[in-house]
């Protein structure tokens, strides 16, 4: 295929609404919106959604479709939420699971972990080229790392079982809150696991991903790591062509805490 059978696709951890002063998300909404829009991706894993920022984002992307479900045990709270762009795309449904031991148990969380922590999986119909992907966008705990661990296996069970029903080209993403040489990631990028249909890329190790070194910045435009927290991973349909940061502002103002990553995929004959 050509460059023009490519689509973008973005990881995007919103910040949740809990801030006050500046960085409010009264006083975010508007911008966030703007990247979205602005950033081409035609599929997009937002973290930290919120109701009333699902509210804000619906009204405020007349063009785009949104699914999600919250963490809690009543489906409140953050969304893991999967956006994509009506013209583009047409999304067929979806349904959210728990990285637990019981994930299909709505508000279960693994051991130690300090909230319930959700996975969110579509299927999404490309027009263009008439082919089906499956999207999955997660969030990990930020303290408990064998919760995180637990968290890849549960993905991959999932994949797998979905691929048993219905093979399709599968993109990753998520704000994983650990290092590349964290056992998790060390999972995914390296196929260390038991699934002989499932084979990822981290696209960190395609063009343009060794360029970057960080994705959390903390509303300052620079990085307060030396290592990304947010990834994307790719089944073997794909071809990464690039990947790199939306690093817009507006007079000093980020959308987030965090830089959307944004991958260009060429989706294989």
């Amino acid at each position: 295929m050509t460059d023009a059978a490519c689509i973008k696709v973005a990881s995007f951890n919103l910040k949740r609404a809990s801030h006050r002063g500046a960085h409010a998300w009264e006083n975010r909404r508007e911008l966030v919106a703007r990247v979205i829009r602005n950033s081409g991706a035609s599929i997009l894993g937002v973290q930290e959604l919120l109701p009333e920022m699902w509210e804000d984002l619906n009204s405020l992307l007349e063009n785009y479709s949104i699914y999600g479900q919250g963490r809690m045990k009543d489906l409140s709270e953050e969304q893991s939420a999967i956006l994509v762009r009506n013209d583009d795309l047409r999304l067929e449904g979806g349904r959210t699971f728990w990285l637990s031991k019981h994930p299909e148990r709505s508000g279960s969380r693994a051991y130690f972990a300090v909230f319930p922590r959700i996975c969110t999986v579509c299927r999404v119909y490309i027009r263009e080229y008439g082919r089906t992907v499956r999207v999955f966008n997660t969030h990990f705990d930020h303290i408990c790392g064998p919760a995180r661990t637990l968290g890849v296996r549960i993905i991959l069970e999932y994949m797998h079982q979905l691929n048993q029903q219905e093979p399709l080209p599968t993109i990753l993403m998520g704000d994983l809150n650990a290092g590349p040489n964290s056992k998790p990631i060390r999972i995914l990028s390296q196929n260390l696991h038991h699934y002989p249909d499932i084979h990822l890329t981290n696209i960190y190790s395609s063009p343009g991903g060794n360029r970057i070194r960080g994705t959390y910045h903390g509303f300052t435009g620079q990085m307060k790591f030396r290592h990304p927290l947010d990834y994307i991973f790719v089944s073997d349909h794909f071809t990464v062509r690039d990947t790199y940061l939306d690093t817009t502002s507006i007079g000093g103002a980020y959308p987030s805490d965090h830089f959307p990553l944004i991958a260009v995929l060429e989706l294989r004959a």
